[in-house]
């Protein structure tokens, strides 16, 4: 069974790879088609000249820094990319709308790919993992069911158009709505690309001394758990008692069961948690299985 977890992390290694190879391909593959075609709506296009060069400068720092977030992991890194690449790919659509340029309709294939990729749990873990200390292995939790909703997709249109109107206005020199907006529009996607950001530092992390429950939505501070108060860990009952830290999220639950009572504060509400007196708990990790394969491999008991 070891050795069948050892292969199971080592296949789990190559598959990121791949799929951070494929997302750095599909990015270039749109920087290329930007190269070769016309990728910019009329929308968007200043009448001046030179407002139209600032256009041009502003949306290849953009490109580079996407790039920059796809060559070097990490949980910032991910918010970006998970932000940049859709709207890479929004604008490729909305020239292939336009137009019927062949090359406008490679840029939006690639899109497509690098958003569906960037969007799959795998590839996440692959950002955040690479921050890890030592002998660490992170896992990403899934995002609660109401917030994946009501909330991802408006976070991310706010995030985009907040950073852009503003500057596009001001360099097609509509001074006092450019200002506005920018002002108001800057700080909001801030915020909004903050909050992504935050849904991306929800972890549950395997360290050498056992686990640690690592989410700002569930629990006041992070939760260690030591190797020997870990009774067992696996799939949750559905007549379970354990105390909820899944936040609502959508999917399979896994149990910790614990070898006697541990203290945490839970999130109750917000800004609000009080102490409870845990002997089991339930989280969702974004991919279950993986999780309960690396529990086995470091000597966890499977329930």
């Amino acid at each position: 069974m070891r050795g069948d977890a050892r292969s199971a992390e080592r296949t789990r290694t190559r598959t990121a790879l791949l799929a951070r190879a494929a997302v750095i391909a599909a990015w270039l593959a749109t920087g290329a088609a930007a190269l070769l075609g016309d990728l910019i709506h009329p929308s968007l296009r200043p009448a001046d000249g030179a407002a139209m060069t600032t256009v041009v400068v502003a949306m290849w720092l953009a490109y580079a820094l996407v790039l920059a977030a796809l060559l070097l992991p990490g949980p910032r890194a991910l918010t970006v990319a998970r932000i940049g690449i859709p709207a890479g790919g929004l604008e490729a659509a909305l020239a292939v709308a336009d137009s019927n340029d062949p090359v406008a309709v490679v840029a939006l294939f690639a899109g497509l790919v690098g958003t569906i990729v960037v969007l799959q749990p795998l590839y996440a873990e692959a950002h955040v993992d690479a921050a890890s200390y030592g002998d660490e292995r992170r896992f990403l939790l899934r995002p609660p069911g109401p917030v994946m909703i009501a909330l991802i997709v408006p976070m991310w249109a706010v995030a985009v158009l907040g950073a852009a109107v503003g500057p596009l206005l001001l360099a097609d020199r509509g001074w006092p709505a450019g200002i506005v907006a920018a002002a108001v529009g800057l700080p909001v996607a801030a915020f909004a690309a903050h909050t992504l950001f935050r849904l991306s530092r929800r972890w549950l992390v395997f360290v050498p001394n056992g686990l640690v429950v690592h989410d700002h939505l569930a629990v006041a501070e992070p939760l260690p758990l030591g190797r020997r108060a870990v009774a067992s860990i696996g799939p949750a009952r559905a007549d379970t008692a354990a105390a909820d830290l899944t936040a609502q999220a959508f999917g399979m639950a896994l149990e910790l069961r614990l070898a006697g009572p541990v203290k945490a504060g839970v999130v109750t509400g917000r800004n609000r948690s009080e102490e409870r007196s845990l002997t089991a708990l339930l989280v969702s990790p974004s991919r279950p299985a993986a999780v309960l394969a690396t529990a086995e491999r470091r000597g966890l008991q499977i329930g």
